[in-house]
């Protein structure tokens, strides 16, 4: 494998400017070549002398991070008439890289057979020039090239930003529904997907409602935001329940959060799960002010089952167990399921 070759081209060698890769496996003709090109603007230049280097130099073995897709030369200057691995093979194994995908390629040859260049270009060939090459011709592709590979990058720049712009609002959207960040619990929207799963995948659910008791007596008492730090209050505390494996807990709405138990049929254990819920809301106390019947802020429960078919009726079916004309003073209610005939 040849090695690497930095061409010195005397004053108008550059140590900055675009990176030109020079293909060629006669030494004296790539110097021509760079020499020609960087008299006509200032360019960083290297040759090689087979296509085994010019792999190695765009660096095509470490195509496999999609996130360094960037090839290491901005143009490739290649010749088509090399021993072994001719310019046109060279063209098309660059070609199905990520890396070497989008770099353009400048062909050279002494030859101008017509087949010969439709080869080239099907290679994946941008651009050709004949030898003996004119300065002024090579000069003038070599600066459309870089042109149209500075437009495409700035291009692909763009649509990366774009992508990357789409999937940060795709995450806060999906957060900001799925999730309340209030009360740090996942979100209605959540919990009905689960419940819609539920009935996809034909799984039966068990529910527990947790409901505030006089959550507007306490509003007119103390205000709007300080009804939502006790939410966060209650929230926090309900966190803190161990609960049977698989059940998760989201804020249903305004002073409701409802406990989903995918799979399970044994409402009565929910039913347990409320007690305790019940017993950390209400111990230690937290000072209600404007209650009828009691000084601290309590919670009201209601757990129940459903077979798929039924999983999206189940938290209305909660609520309005524990509507007033249901509840009848009790603290907890367990509807049953009665078979359909």
């Amino acid at each position: 494998m040849s090695n690497l070759t930095v061409v010195s081209t005397g004053e108008n060698s550059a140590r900055t400017g675009p990176r030109i890769l020079i293909v060629d496996d006669d030494p004296d003709s790539a110097e021509i070549t760079a020499r020609l090109i960087s008299s006509g603007g200032s360019y960083r230049l290297t040759c090689v002398h087979d296509a085994e280097a010019a792999y190695t130099a765009l660096k095509l073995a470490d195509d496999i991070d999609p996130d360094s897709a960037r090839a290491s030369f901005d143009l490739v200057v290649m010749d088509i008439m090399m021993p072994g691995v001719d310019g046109i093979e060279a063209t098309a194994a660059i070609r199905t890289t990520r890396r070497g995908a989008s770099v353009p390629i400048l062909m050279l040859s002494g030859r101008r057979d017509l087949a010969l260049l439709g080869q080239a270009f099907m290679a994946g060939a941008s651009d050709f020039v004949a030898k003996p090459v004119e300065a002024v011709d090579l000069q003038a592709r070599v600066r459309t090239l870089l042109r149209l590979k500075r437009e495409q990058d700035r291009r692909q720049a763009r649509e990366r930003q774009l992508v990357a712009s789409n999937r940060e609002l795709q995450h806060a959207v999906i957060d900001g529904t799925l999730f309340d960040s209030g009360c740090g619990l996942p979100s209605r929207a959540w919990a009905e997907l689960v419940l819609r799963d539920c009935r996809k995948q034909d799984r039966p659910v068990a529910a527990a409602l947790v409901q505030v008791d006089e959550l507007d007596a306490y509003i007119n008492h103390h205000g709007t935001r300080a009804s939502e730090s006790l939410l966060r209050e209650i929230a926090g505390r309900l966190r803190e329940v161990p609960a049977p494996l698989c059940a998760s807990i989201a804020l249903w709405d305004d002073g409701r959060f409802l406990v989903l138990a995918p799979g399970h049929r044994d409402a009565a254990r929910l039913g347990e799960l409320c007690a305790n819920l019940q017993r950390a809301v209400e111990y230690p106390a937290i000072p209600h002010g404007n209650a009828l019947h009691h000084d601290r802020v309590r919670i009201s429960t209601a757990s129940a089952w459903r077979p798929a078919l039924q999983a999206a009726d189940l938290p209305s079916a909660l609520i309005a167990s524990l509507g007033l004309e249901n509840f009848q003073g009790r603290r907890h209610v367990e509807l049953a399921w009665a078979r359909p005939d």
